[in-house]
């Protein structure tokens, strides 16, 4: 499951840190997120149809099918099994030809703890380096004729970092296979495998984060060590 990610930076920070020549004309211009949430716009990277380039994007998290009749997030179309894209009516297509990356800074997991509580982890790479998520995007045409760009997260298995946490965790791509899965190519399934744990890092937050209304760069202070 993934269910809060933090994407902080700007396009041009994004495109710097992760070596992507992006076209910089016309960028888009969001709020930071450090307490992002299904239904919030995000930075995406998707492939130009026309120039077959990389370009940054808004959509919104919270994948609409283009078939919907009513724009509904489910909590199915927040975040996906990676296993399953390929057969499941509803991304399949998008699999195929509207693969995309969300470039982020971390996510957010929880373990239950308390008897009637839990904690959460901030998850992200060590130098605070931003990465990149998988996903797949669609558009869906509202009544009035606009149309609305939406995307969903993909998952895999979790790694050894994280499985006490939870048991699966967002997919993760490479940065020798971000061009790979953004291109034409009909079937990346080999690419559909947990991050390794090197790299890696998670810390525990405040319950602040708990709460979508919260988001501050203060989420991602560690917690005082216990003792």
């Amino acid at each position: 499951m993934c269910g809060r990610v933090i994407q902080y930076r700007t396009p041009e920070e994004y495109a710097a840190s992760l070596s992507l020549s992006c076209p910089d004309d016309n960028l888009p211009n969001i709020p930071a997120h450090f307490n992002g949430a299904p239904g919030h716009d995000f930075l995406v990277i998707r492939r130009d149809p026309e120039t077959k380039q990389p370009v940054f994007s808004t959509s919104q998290w919270g994948f609409i099918p283009s078939g919907a009749a009513v724009p509904k997030i489910r909590r199915d179309l927040v975040s996906v099994p990676a296993e399953t894209v390929v057969t499941t009516d509803n991304f399949r297509a998008a699999y195929r030809y509207r693969r995309c990356l969300i470039p982020v800074d971390g996510f957010y997991e929880w373990k239950k703890v308390w008897s009637v509580g839990r904690q959460p982890y901030a998850i992200g790479m060590e130098g605070s380096q931003p990465f990149t998520l998988a996903g797949l995007w669609e558009n869906w045409k509202r009544p009035d004729g606009a149309w609305v760009r939406t995307f969903v997260i993909l998952t895999t298995q979790s790694n050894k970092l994280l499985s006490d946490l939870h048991n699966r965790m967002p997919l993760i791509i490479e940065a020798k296979n971000r061009g790979r899965w953004i291109s034409e190519e009909e079937h990346s399934g080999d690419l559909l495998k947990p991050h390794s744990s090197e790299g890696m890092i998670r810390w525990q937050v405040s319950t602040q984060v708990n709460s979508p209304k919260n988001n501050d760069r203060i989420l991602l202070e560690p917690l005082p060590a216990a003792g």
